[in-house]
């Protein structure tokens, strides 16, 4: 229990940092320190030091701590348009996080399970339009994994539902509901849209666009055995669909992946990845991509509830 509010005030703390573009800048400083802890050997910076960290808490962590899924991926997202130069293991296992997050099991298991989609996109789109010079990792990954994307873009109602009754038949309960909320939680993450200058975002539209950032950040999720089996409906596909910003990555792969064919075509399907990689870095996506989107910045805002929680924890800890 103490580990786990640990968890919650770091996460607190990563948060308010994170809504700095000092402090998202100064990530990619290289980090060499060896930590005592059990991570992945990586060559990169600071910020594939968080990413790293954060994707092992989600994968091999308490489900005590899915409440702070949309906050760890909001905390990366705050720095991905700064992130110059992704490692090769952070770019896999944030490609990763997308195929578990839009596997049947997580997709389907809340309404409103796709908002980790929507913020995992968010980043791919910063780094893919702020800096793609650079990141030729993250570029590759998401063109080998071309399908994940493929598939979410493609979904229809009917292979939702025939998804969702396969995952879940009705007999069976999710091992976590998406929607289910601890409202202590939710209401000590109030966090505010603003851009990297620090100005409210108050504009309808860009609200609209990045409705996951209030949502994702301030609705938290717990294991929950309770409740009605969520069955997916046109409303929801609909909604599903004007949330997940897919066009970036979408042209992104329309461009690249003929590439890639191309030259496994040449060389009978052997290609080194060190040669794509290459082809990458001399390619410009300028005039192919949407036009970049504004930097959102979600900050962290302090409350009467922030304050609450951590008096009781730090009280119980003493």
């Amino acid at each position: 229990s103490a580990q786990v509010g640990l968890v919650h005030i770091c996460t607190f703390i990563l948060l308010k940092l994170s809504g700095e573009r000092s402090f998202g800048v100064s990530l990619n400083r290289p980090f060499r320190t060896k930590l005592p802890c059990d991570l992945p050997l990586f060559s990169g910076s600071h910020a594939d030091l968080i990413s790293i960290t954060l994707h092992k808490i989600i994968v091999n962590g308490s489900y005590r701590l899915v409440s702070l899924y949309s906050c760890f991926l909001t905390i990366v997202s705050n720095f991905s348009p700064y992130w110059r130069s992704m490692s090769l293991v952070s770019s896999v296992k944030l490609v990763n996080l997308f195929e578990l997050f839009s596997s049947p099991k997580f997709l389907y298991s809340g309404e409103k399970a796709y908002r980790h989609l929507a913020l995992l996109l968010e980043i791919f789109n910063n780094i893919i339009q702020y800096q793609y010079n650079g990141n030729q990792h993250l570029v590759y990954a998401i063109v080998r994994r071309k399908d994940s994307f493929g598939r979410l873009a493609s979904l229809t109602l009917p292979k939702a539902i025939h998804q969702c009754q396969k995952q879940f038949p009705s007999s069976e309960r999710p091992e976590y509901d998406a929607d289910a909320a601890d409202a202590a939680q939710v209401a000590a993450l109030s966090i505010q849209d603003v851009d990297e200058h620090g100005n409210p975002i108050d504009d309808e539209d860009d609200a609209t666009s990045t409705t996951n950032g209030r949502d994702t950040a301030t609705s938290s999720t717990t294991v929950s055995g309770t409740g009605e089996c969520f069955v997916p409906t046109e409303a929801w596909l609909t909604e599903l669909r004007a949330s997940l910003p897919l066009e970036t990555v979408s042209r992104l792969l329309q461009h690249l992946v003929p590439v890639v064919d191309d030259m496994c075509d040449r060389k009978n399907g052997v290609v080194d990845e060190i040669e794509i990689l290459e082809v990458f870095k001399d390619i410009t996506m300028v005039g192919l991509l949407p036009v970049p989107h504004a930097i959102v910045i979600r900050k962290y805002q302090p409350n009467q509830y922030t304050s609450i929680w951590f008096t009781a924890f730090m009280w119980g800890v003493v």
